[in-house]
């Protein structure tokens, strides 16, 4: 039977349940031996003989459990390995397959486990195949419209590629309620539907926008994919402020389905905190990160809630418990590059300088803080702009499909340059490790990063300040930042064919894979506390409101007319 990922809230707590007991029992020899028994007897065979993706039923879902819950070998622990929620921890790498490998697996024995497991690598950042991945998640919905990861992935990678958005709604609207007050036959839905028009009508939107208003109560209730893809679609059509509120509802949505239950993961003790962070509630933010229902007993559990609460302490103004835990985790495991990286920025003047297209003329006094930062690294593009933004970058902070893109032309250029230290995100560990490739001695993983994203990830500038605040320098200086509301998208040469949303435009992502409103507010947050300075445009645009801010972005660069969007918009 396929898995269904309706009514996670039981589904969530009776998993908590049974791996808490599991695990206690499983410390004496005897019972873990006859757990792994069940296990191999529960366990599909084509999932043990490694044909089968094991997510993809019940049977291999409960099977791994129980695996998941059992004391680890002692053996294990040589090396690091990617945690989602807690990022780099100690651990021995598994062997993992490669997207060719599960793309086969797929066509071999096309189950919805099996799509699904090939369109999660399809679109990781460092293979990229998101046509592919858009490919495999429809098939699973075809075969599962009861898997919420297929419906989430057809909105992710469909707003990321052909910009199908009918497709899209086909099936999100599978969640719409089939009764009460927004049932799926209420007139409520009709000027939605007609969002998802490849041209929706002025219409839809004016009489959307009222709608979404009076029923907010009932609004909340509706399924957190439902209403993304409703905030998503609305958002690409220049509606920020709207979007946003959707955005809200969902995490109100998410409390609801979370709060007082056993948390299976880490994971959902992550979406709880996100969602708490999202609503500004900083003292249940507090309290449940300091005692979260979730069972620390295992090691990767235990990094993951003491990370998580160095994050909300973050969130709420105070970076030394994320000092204190980063300083920990650097002892527990060293990695490459770290200790130079203590040596540039520990009690350092850093300046880190935005890619943003601003008009301030701040290059002296960038130049003149201790270490200069900056997103990527192209010293040709600042040839002619120094006054602008200065001439100097000691540490250069990567995407990954950019640093996969350019990796043979970082190669030759980055030995013998000025460049320091080059980082990358932690998930591209796994990578080298899968490769069995030696990292540059200028390359340096992040070991994690910020964990209260309501949804999404954080966005580059967010992302680099919160690395450095690991090794607490003196003062961090904002330069070149706009948050997307100020004159344009990029500086020139920074970036090419991305100035509008639209069919595979990487800006897509601000609004699909990142939190734009909420970004905004967590910088605003980490400036009002006197973590970060911000400088010029970026001071000015720190200094809005909320609502005002989202107003900027509804009438900034983001706001040119895209595919889709009305002149109502």
């Amino acid at each position: 039977m396929a898995v269904s990922l309706h009514g996670l809230r039981g589904k969530i707590a009776a998993a908590a349940v049974v791996k808490t007991v599991v695990r206690r029992a499983g410390k004496a020899s005897p019972v873990a031996k006859a757990i792994g028994t069940v296990a191999d007897v529960v366990e599909p065979q084509d999932v043990a003989a490694g044909e089968a993706e094991p997510t993809g039923t019940y049977r291999g879902l409960i099977a791994g459990m129980l695996r998941e819950a059992l004391p680890a070998d002692p053996a294990e622990g040589q090396g690091a390995v990617f945690d989602a929620v807690a990022g780099l921890i100690p651990g021995t790498p598994a062997e993992l397959p490669t997207y060719e490998d599960l793309a086969a697996r797929a066509e071999a024995d096309p189950s919805p486990g099996n799509l699904l497991a090939a369109a999660a690598e399809a679109r990781r950042p460092y293979v990229n195949q998101l046509d592919a991945a858009r490919e495999h998640y429809e098939a699973a919905f075809a075969k599962n419209p009861h898997d919420l990861r297929a419906v989430e992935g057809i909105l992710s990678t469909t707003g990321r590629t052909d910009w199908d958005w009918e497709r899209v709604w086909d099936a999100a609207s599978t969640l719409k309620p089939r009764r009460g007050l927004l049932g799926e036959d209420s007139l409520f839905w009709d000027p939605i539907d007609q969002l998802f028009q490849p041209q929706p009508p002025a219409e839809a939107i004016r009489r959307a926008k009222p709608l979404l208003e009076q029923y907010r109560p009932q609004v909340t209730r509706l399924h957190q994919l439902l209403l993304d893809a409703i905030a998503a679609r609305l958002q690409f059509l220049g509606q920020f402020r709207l979007g946003q509120d959707l955005r809200a509802a969902m995490a109100e949505n998410r409390v609801r389905e979370l709060r007082g239950i056993p948390l299976e993961s880490p994971l959902w003790l992550k979406h709880l905190l996100g969602a708490y962070a999202h609503l500004d509630d900083d003292k249940r933010l507090a309290r449940t990160a300091r005692r979260p229902l979730l069972d620390t007993a295992p090691a990767e559990a235990g990094i993951a809630a003491e990370k998580l609460a160095a994050d909300a302490a973050l969130y709420t103004g105070d970076a030394e418990p994320l000092a204190a835990h980063a300083e920990r985790r650097r002892k527990e495991l060293p990695l490459p590059g770290e200790g130079r990286m203590l040596e540039l920025v520990r009690g350092a003047r850093v300046a880190v300088v935005g890619p943003s297209a601003t008009q301030d003329q701040l290059g002296e006094l960038i130049d003149a803080h201790d270490v200069v930062v900056r997103t990527q690294y192209k010293p040709e593009a600042l040839a002619g702009r120094e006054a602008q933004a200065g001439e100097r970058t000691d540490i250069a902070y990567f995407q990954t499909k950019d640093l996969t893109a350019e990796w043979d032309h970082l190669l030759q250029t980055i030995p013998g340059s000025p460049l320091k230290l080059a980082v990358a995100r932690p998930l591209m560990h796994t990578l080298f490790t899968r490769d069995g490739e030696e990292a540059p001695e200028w390359l340096r993983f992040a070991r994690f990063e910020y964990g209260l994203h309501f949804r999404g990830a954080p966005l580059g500038i967010q992302r680099v300040v919160y690395d450095l605040l690991q090794f607490a320098p003196a003062e961090i200086g904002l330069f070149h930042t706009d948050f997307y509301a100020g004159l344009g998208t990029f500086t020139a040469g920074y970036r090419h064919n991305e100035e509008t949303f639209g069919p595979r435009s990487a800006l897509n992502d601000l609004v699909l894979m990142h939190d734009l409103g909420y970004e905004f507010r967590l910088t605003r947050r980490l400036a009002r506390a006197g973590l970060i300075t911000p400088h010029g445009t970026t001071a000015e645009v720190l200094a809005l409101t909320e609502p005002d801010y989202l107003e900027r972005l509804e009438h900034g660069p983001l706001a040119a007319l895209s595919p889709g969007r009305t002149e109502a918009s």
